[in-house]
């Protein structure tokens, strides 16, 4: 790899899905626009309120939209959209 390449380690794939994440005791709705086995995109309007290095839980609904998956994710970056965050 080159000098601003970036490898991923698991191939993302789209989600467009509505979700719930809650940092520091406060809930607050995004976008999961792509995931995979060790992390995602989420777009928000609440990105002024998230930064590199927290920690956050984010509610997660399976495609059928009946039930959902609550995982913990270390925030990797931050952008005007959304951020990207690593699970475990």
């Amino acid at each position: 790899m080159g000098t601003g390449e970036f490898r991923r380690r698991y191939e993302r794939r789209n989600y467009n899905s509505d979700v719930i994440f809650s940092l520091q005791g406060k809930a607050y709705a995004g976008t999961l626009k792509d995931i995979s086995i060790g992390g995602a995109f989420v777009a928000t309007l609440s990105v002024n309120q998230v930064y590199k290095g927290d920690v956050i839980t984010i509610s997660i609904p399976f495609t059928d939209g009946k039930k959902n998956i609550k995982r913990r994710a270390r925030v990797l970056w931050t952008s005007g959209e959304g951020f990207a965050i690593e699970f475990f």
